[in-house]
């Protein structure tokens, strides 16, 4: 698929999108469509700047990461469980993406592996480092730390894994996501060059 069909499908979902968000009218959902159209348009820019070519799989593994990353946010304080779940599986996802762009590049496999799986841990830091930040200057955020809506419906939250621990374990479960695709990778690769017909 060329740039030109993949920017007139972005616009086309941002409009749809747009659309909806005019008829439903609700500030949450509001902030949660605009960014999951940045988060698209963010791809869509890095895909062209680097000529990275992204297929429409790799397309709809994005959407896949910015619709449960940002759209479905208020699961969030729904589950308990749900942000550990994405840390684990998210970064593996990831990992495909990035993978696919480094590949292009005149390295060996070892380093392609490498330079996906660090770049992976650095961005897992940023992100967490960007959630500290975002609780610090905006404390009604709650990005940091794990929070279940109260039982009575209302905007009450009760903290049930607190902040510090919350952010380690991201970590934790980011580093093991990565860190599959790395072995996932390496088998993959040994069956294809060794035991492949």
């Amino acid at each position: 698929m060329n740039y030109y069909t993949k920017r007139r499908a972005i616009l086309g979902t941002s409009i749809g999108l747009l659309v909806l968000l005019y008829l439903l009218k609700n500030a949450s959902l509001s902030i949660r469509i605009f960014g999951f159209l940045f988060g698209l348009w963010v791809f869509y820019f890095f895909d062209r700047a680097f000529d990275v070519k992204y297929r429409v799989v790799h397309y709809a593994l994005a959407v896949i990461i910015l619709a449960f990353g940002v759209l479905l946010s208020p699961i969030y304080f729904v589950s308990e469980n749900f942000d550990k779940v994405l840390h684990l599986v998210m970064p593996f996802v990831a990992s495909i993406l990035l993978f696919f762009a480094v590949d292009k590049q005149k390295f060996t496999f070892r380093w392609k592996l490498l330079i996906t799986f660090m770049f992976l841990i650095s961005f897992l830091a940023i992100h967490e480092i960007g959630e500290f930040a975002f609780d610090y200057f905006w404390p009604l955020l709650k990005m940091q730390g794990v929070y279940l809506r109260d039982i009575t419906g209302l905007e009450k939250y009760t903290l049930v894994l607190d902040k510090n621990t919350d952010t380690m374990l991201d970590m934790m479960f980011g580093v093991l996501g990565s860190f599959a695709f790395v072995v996932w990778k390496t088998v993959v690769s040994f069956y294809d060059k060794n035991l492949k017909g």
